[in-house]
């Protein structure tokens, strides 16, 4: 191989690596915003009842439903990766202002539950 196509394929991949970065840090920041409240200075509790036997596809259905997460997607992925236990079933009080770390806490907490 000449230094041409040597220079020529370091360039291309050195474009690919840089195009792959981008797309690595533009899906790190959605996450990242999707975890944050969906309105910080709204305070307001907003009722939701999950039922005995839901999936985590169904929680997250009902919390986007409801307005309490940005993505069901990125929902479902947090409480896969955090899930201490599982989601309880019952009502409980939530508000747009929790992140979803908070709401998924509890979620998984028995004694915010009511049958």
């Amino acid at each position: 191989m000449d230094t041409e196509t040597l220079k020529r394929q370091n360039r291309i991949v050195l474009i690919i690596l840089a195009i792959l970065a981008v797309i690595v840090i533009g899906l790190r920041q959605y996450f990242n915003y999707s975890l944050t409240p969906v309105d910080s200075a709204n305070h307001t509790t907003v009722t939701v009842t999950i039922k005995s036997g839901s999936t985590d596809r169904q929680v997250a259905q009902v919390l986007e439903k409801k307005g309490l997460v940005k993505s069901g997607y990125v929902f479902r992925y947090y409480l896969q990766t955090h899930k201490t236990s599982g989601v309880k079933a019952g009502t409980f009080s939530l508000s747009r202002s929790m992140t979803v770390p908070e709401i998924t806490q509890e979620l998984q907490t028995s004694h915010a539950a009511r049958s």
